[in-house]
């Protein structure tokens, strides 16, 4: 009996050690496990993520060679929860990360001192960047620039009056503003004039939101403030969206609405929502075209969401012994009226 109880006990410990031996490879099938931690779908960009995360990571696990699951979070401290259990649990061999936002920051140093690989997408949290195996974004920078370049093609001189609406307080809002007040500054603003610029509160990347606070913008300027106000940069094309569903209601001050649309304003936004792409194309359901008839340019600038395939490419290639580009920027391109057929958008397309 002694020596039956002694080869169970032996038993055991060998597939005690095995399992420990397994790390984050929760299958126990040997794999290296991904984890790929994305928001929850609160607007049509986050949702293409998260929906190019999934096909990706199914792709993976159809390859065989790893393993890769996709985690989404309700907001910053849900992500916060994930990523230090990750830690903890040792349950990941490798994650590939969308931040909620700047919060993140003592847990993203909390993950690079683990030793886990991962890889930044989109808002990028520049103290652990270089630690990560790779920073993937769309330039943000450049989304700045072109759309400053192209107000300028516009007639933008230095100190007009522009509105920007930007999206929260992560790094992406932060890098856009930058692009297009360096590209103001190369063109003859002085950093009193850039000063002035007035900016909305954050619109969370919302289109109510966005609604909302052009509303608010509207009812506390005067008409000759609205007149004279001839460019406004959202950061998404949510939060454009936003404003035109605002200029079809009836929520707001005629007097002030017929202001804003004989103004001749200059609209840019970005990101390539299908929605946008229907207006630009003149075919959305809801007939935007006189109110677009009235704006003196539209356009919006690519951010594609389809670039987390890309972050996680790069995770597969540094598993894989490959050489990353550890700064992975994607280039930018201006959609307007007359390019938009070239262009696909993400989301429901929404046409008559």
């Amino acid at each position: 009996m002694k020596k039956y109880l002694a080869l169970i006990l032996a038993l055991l410990m060998t597939l005690s050690l095995v399992a420990c031996g397994n790390g984050g490879d929760e299958g126990g099938d040997g794999k290296k496990e991904i984890a790929i931690l994305v928001p929850n779908a609160d607007h049509g960009w986050t949702g293409a993520v998260m929906t190019y995360a999934e096909e990706t990571a199914a792709e993976i696990n159809e390859a065989g060679t790893y393993s890769a699951k996709v985690i989404t979070s309700t907001d910053a401290n849900n992500q916060i929860s994930q990523v230090e259990d990750l830690i903890s649990n040792k349950s990941a061999d490798a994650v590939v990360i969308l931040p909620q936002d700047n919060t993140l920051e003592a847990t993203m140093k909390k993950l690079a001192d683990s030793g886990i690989p991962f890889v930044m997408f989109d808002r990028i949290i520049d103290s652990v960047s270089d630690k990560a195996v790779a920073s993937v974004k769309g330039d943000n920078e450049g989304i700045g620039a072109e759309t400053a370049k192209r107000f300028i093609a516009d007639g933008l001189q230095p100190g007009d009056p522009i509105l920007i609406m930007p999206g929260d307080n992560s790094s992406v809002p932060e890098m856009r503003n930058n692009g297009f007040f360096a590209t103001l500054k190369e063109n003859g603003w002085s950093d009193d004039q850039i000063a002035a610029i007035k900016s909305t509160d954050y619109t969370g990347w919302s289109r109510s939101e966005g609604k909302k606070l052009f509303t608010e913008w509207l009812e506390a300027s005067t008409v000759e403030e609205i007149t004279a106000t001839k460019y406004i940069f959202t950061h998404d094309d949510e939060i454009a969206m936003g404003i035109l569903e605002a200029l079809k209601s009836s929520d707001i001050d005629e007097a002030k609405k017929e202001a804003f649309l004989n103004a001749g304003v200059n609209l840019g936004s970005s990101s390539g929502l299908n929605e946008i792409y229907s207006v630009l194309k003149g075919i959305h359901q809801k007939d935007y075209t006189a109110e677009v008839a009235k704006l003196a340019d539209l356009f919006s600038v690519t951010y594609d969401p389809a670039m987390i395939k890309t972050a996680i490419g790069d995770m597969i290639t540094h598993l894989d012994g490959g050489k990353v580009e550890q700064n992975h920027v994607i280039p930018v391109s201006v959609v307007d009226a007359t390019n938009v057929n070239d262009f696909q958008g993400f989301g429901d397309a929404v046409s008559k």
